[in-house]
């Protein structure tokens, strides 16, 4: 047994928080956000910075059909580094409708694109727009091999009626 063994962290909760106060708490970018079907939020912790890479992650999901942008303008934006072997994506605001596409081109992205293998420890956090307009996050920081969990947990709520 390692001696700081780290353990895997999942957890599924109702949120309070909807897309539309995501659109109205922010005037500067309401027209840039208002009909994305995902959201990448600041980093966990943190009302304002991005966890470096945040930009990738947006441009390999718009680039795969999936109609996303950053929670920020481009003046406001900012980016967190964080120096660890981890990988860190964020939090990720997702409507329902997109819910199945995004999370194979997320799971593309982060087995294919960023290579990671078995024993990689990631972390990152979805929060779904359910259909009947509620919100709930998927947390999830563990090992990558685990990150099914999380996805999977993710797609259930694409099947709620």
């Amino acid at each position: 047994m390692e001696l700081l063994e780290i353990k895997e962290h999942f957890q599924v909760q109702d949120e309070s928080l909807t897309f539309q106060e995501l659109v109205d708490e922010a005037p500067k970018i309401a027209d840039s956000i208002k009909n994305k079907n995902v959201i990448i939020l600041p980093s966990h912790g943190s009302t304002d910075a991005f966890y470096s890479g945040s930009l990738d992650t947006l441009d390999y999901l718009n680039e795969n059909n999936v109609n996303t942008d950053i929670y920020s303008s481009d003046d406001d934006y900012k980016e967190l580094g964080l120096h660890s072997a981890d990988i860190w994506l964020g939090t990720f605001f997702i409507k329902n409708i997109i819910i199945p596409v995004f999370c194979g081109v997320i799971a593309s992205y982060i087995y294919e694109k960023i290579k990671a293998k078995a024993g990689d420890r990631i972390s990152l956090k979805f929060i779904v727009e359910k259909k009947d307009g509620k919100s709930a996050s998927v947390s999830f920081g563990g090992k990558v091999e685990e990150l099914h969990k999380a996805l999977d947990a993710v797609k259930e709520f694409s099947d709620e009626g």
